[in-house]
């Protein structure tokens, strides 16, 4: 095959070899001399390189015997101890037997007896440490001592040799049998009592350790457990032993080395906690659950587990809940292809009514967001669910009205109509189906008259369709079922001033605020209906029943200006208007004019009077005098007054009264403001002028800049400004997240952590979280543009709902609410109750 080019390949390859030959013969240790051969016996047991040195060893002892006969042996030691803790035992015994041959009876019993424990001949390895103590051997080194108890206690023998020759030895082997022996009765206090006579440094030292976290285990006392456990680290075969119990106890515990699988480990857990039948079951599930082979995680459970899935209380119904609720953690793909997955699989083996139940279940709530399924379609899968459920369970009338609850909750659901052929923008919301969800109530109601959240519920649809009189009718039903049920008094007591009965109003909501002293809302939302009853009485000029009404909710004040609903000069300044309302200028001007000379927030209740005043229609001869003051205060720009004029000016914007000229207030606000930010500017006015300006959209971006960039010229780590700024820069950007978007978002984290911001750190996690998944959609998702859009209306209702929470009064009171477990992190074993 080679050709010409035959000949040259020979003689290459005879070069090649002489070559090879010639390098293996200057290496030969027959050829060196003996400094050499010292020289690198001891450089390769430096480096625990004991196969080689060995080569050099067996030369240097065939020059001189007695000189280099103990570090040959030492060397042969050393590398079958090497050999066993590499699992090599076969390798570790030829070893050994030269070492014999060397050595004759002065031949290490250590390692005679690590071999048999490694081949669990625990007896014969016990044999040799007693003979070994019988001769007047010298004591076994502290790294054989781990190796000679596990082999005496594991003999499960009594020894009377040992006796003989150690009785203190053989005393405390007795005592760790003993112990043994009571922790299997789960007499435990006996067990801790045997362990008294094994001291700190006896040799059985770790198992006095193991014994004591068995005990502690087993009593439940999980911290004692924990310690004890733990402090086995340098034993090898008592840390095995207690890895399972570790995992039980905190399965975040750093347990297996690099390369190790779980499952040996899973099986141990199994085997500890009783339940032998899942020690082929569970470990390779939980292995194919954290590879996101979900599917078939599920039909290795259902094929090899007898009796899955259950509706019975225990593990298997534990289980059946695991793999049927995982099902709401997955996204869109990844739940079809489940489901399906499942239902195929019980259709290919005898499917039982439990299987039909549960895939009911799972199939119907995931369907519930499925607007291609027809509201008929949706009663009557339900409906079959319910007949499934009477087979496996027989009738049961409360889990129907919750049936019938969560279809009302369905098509009660207000849902945005697509916009006509000439509309621009989506029409206004409707609901759903109000027709059916007054009838899933009622049907929910006949079942279960007791639930006040289904009679809340139906009161809610009333509502929102604007049927007044069934609202009202409902309002009283529901007093008369719960009369002393808070939020039913406060529903009804609003309900009452909305429709001008004051009276009645107010008496459910003194009924409710009773009920609750404690409860700050309640006694805010009092104070606003005395509010509307005044001005309503006011429009008709009764002075007596007004001033009555303001005289309750003064007396419910309370001194300062951080409560505009409470705060006394507050309320003294809408008595003073509705004075001028009903038509007693005088005493109005004088009340008033006390207010702003003697109070100590001028300015800012100033401009209150003047917005108050113009909104609840006083005269312009009133609010007029009052727009001279306010414009005088214009003209001296100062930041504290802009961030506590941004709180009066968005106040009065929420009073559901016409107010046609309020725009022209917060022009002219903003360019307050802006003038202001030349002087100097404390963070928290800052950030009250910030969030103004951001519930502004477009036309609040510039301020929001502004004042962005003062603080963090102060303060360029500021975490709470450096999110304002990502979220102004952002506010326009009408896109996806993107990975930048992640990034800029954690390194304020880690700021904000720094800094024990709590609030900004919950607000934070929220939103990352939801960028997160949103990145980690398959790509087969990322052609899907409607999906994109939700995940975008999805991703800016939580950044809105977080933004409502955050106030800065509660940045240093506010706790972490725990985060959901994210399905790849999910485990079998933590839902699962032993």
């Amino acid at each position: 095959l080679l050709g010409e080019d035959h000949s040259n390949f020979k003689r290459i390859v005879s070069m090649s070899k002489a070559t090879k030959h010639k390098a293996k013969g200057a290496d030969s240790p027959k050829l060196l001399p003996t400094e050499t051969l010292e020289q690198r016996a001891k450089a390769d047991l430096s480096k625990q390189n004991y196969r080689r040195a060995k080569e050099w060893l067996k030369e240097l002892y065939k020059r001189s015997n007695e000189q280099y006969l103990p570090q040959l042996i030492q060397c042969y030691q050393e590398l079958a101890k090497q050999m066993l803790k590499k699992g090599q035992r076969s390798e570790a015994k030829t070893v050994f037997d030269h070492i014999r041959l060397l050595a004759g009876d002065k031949a290490v019993p250590s390692l005679e007896a690590q071999l048999a424990t490694q081949s669990d001949d625990y007896a014969a390895a016990a044999g040799v440490f007693i003979e070994h103590c019988s001769n007047g051997a010298k004591p076994f080194s502290a790294g054989d001592d781990h190796v000679m108890a596990d082999a005496l206690v594991l003999a499960f023998a009594d020894n009377p040799d040992l006796k003989e020759v150690n009785p203190g030895l053989h005393g405390e082997l007795m005592a760790i049998g003993r112990a043994l022996e009571y922790v299997s009765a789960e007499r435990f206090t006996n067990a801790l009592s045997e362990l008294k006579q094994i001291g700190l440094q006896s040799i059985f030292s770790g198992w006095r350790l193991f014994i004591k976290g068995l005990c502690a285990f087993y009593m439940r006392d999980d911290a004692r457990a924990m310690e004890a456990f733990s402090r086995l680290r340098g034993e090898p075969l008592l840390s095995k032993a207690a890895r399972p119990f570790l995992f039980i106890l905190d399965e975040h515990t750093a347990l297996l080395s690099k390369g190790e699988t779980k499952e040996p480990l899973l099986r141990q857990v199994c085997t500890v906690l009783n339940r032998r039948d899942l020690e082929h079951v569970l470990p390779r599930a939980e292995y194919l659950w954290h590879v996101r082979r979900y599917s078939d995680s599920y039909e290795h459970v259902a094929r090899t587990l007898t009796g899955f899935p259950s509706e019975e209380a225990g593990l298997l119904h534990t289980l059946s809940r695991f793999y049927f609720n995982a099902v709401f953690q997955m996204n869109g793909p990844q739940t079809d292809k489940y489901i399906k997955s499942i239902y195929y699989f019980a259709d290919k083996k005898k499917k039982s009514h439990v299987d039909d139940l549960l895939f009911a279940r799972v199939r119907n709530l995931c369907l519930d967001t499925d607007e291609m399924v027809s509201d008929r379609e949706t009663i009557k899968l339900w409906e079959e669910f319910l007949l499934l459920y009477d087979r496996v369970h027989g009738e049961n009338a409360k889990l129907r009205a919750l049936v019938y609850a969560h279809l009302g909750d369905k098509f009660s659901r207000e849902e945005e109509r697509e916009p006509l052929i000439f509309e621009r923008e989506k029409r206004k919301a409707g609901i759903r189906n109000s027709r059916l969800a007054e009838d899933a109530y009622k049907n929910s109601l006949k079942l279960n008259s007791a639930d006040k959240d289904v009679h809340l519920s139906l009161l809610h649809l009333y509502e929102k369709t604007g049927e007044g009189s069934k609202r009202n009718k409902m309002l009283d039903e529901i007093s008369r079922l719960f009369p002393d049920d808070k939020e039913t008094l406060v529903k009804n007591g609003n309900s009452c001033i909305e429709r001008k009965a004051f009276i009645k109003g107010i008496e459910y909501l003194k009924r409710a605020a009773t009920l609750d002293p404690l409860d700050r809302n309640l006694k805010e939302g009092l104070c606003i209906a005395y509010i509307k009853a005044a001005r309503h009485f006011a429009g008709k000029c009764e002075a007596r029943r007004y001033r009555e009404f303001m005289g309750e909710a003064i007396g419910l004040g309370e001194a300062g200006l951080n409560n505009i609903n409470l705060g006394l000069p507050y309320l003294k300044v809408r008595l003073a208007v509705f004075e001028w309302i009903g038509g007693c200028d005088n005493e109005g001007d004088l009340l008033l004019e006390d207010i702003l000379s003697n109070g100590d927030g001028g300015p800012q209740l100033t401009f209150f009077a003047y917005l108050i005043g113009r909104i609840y229609t006083a005269s312009a001869q009133h609010w007029s005098r009052l727009e001279k003051r306010v414009m005088d205060v214009f003209k001296n720009p100062v930041p504290a007054v802009a961030a506590a004029f941004t709180d009066i000016l968005q106040y009065v914007n929420l009073i559901d009264l016409p107010k046609f000229w309020i725009r022209k207030e917060f022009d002219r606000l903003n360019k307050y403001a802006m003038d202001a930010a030349v002087k100097v500017c404390t963070p928290p006015e800052a950030e009250k002028i910030v969030r103004y300006a951001s519930r502004q959209g477009h036309s609040g971006k510039k301020l929001a800049g502004r004042y962005i960039h003062i603080i963090l010229d102060q303060d360029p780590r500021n975490p709470l400004f450096l999110y304002f700024k990502y979220m102004n820069e952002t506010a326009d950007n009408f896109r996806p997240p993107t990975a930048s978007d992640l990034r800029q978002l954690k390194d304020i984290l880690v700021i904000a952590v720094k800094r024990n911001e709590r609030i900004l750190i919950n607000m934070l996690n929220k939103i990352i979280r939801s960028i997160e998944d949103y990145l980690s959609m398959d790509a087969d998702d990322g052609n899907d543009w409607d999906g994109v859009e939700n995940e975008k209306a999805e991703l800016k209702s939580i950044i809105e709902e977080v933004m409502k929470k955050f106030k800065p009064e509660q940045r240093s009171s506010s706790r972490e609410k725990k985060a959901k477990v994210n399905l790849q992190q999910a485990s079998l074993f933590d839902d699962i109750s032993f």
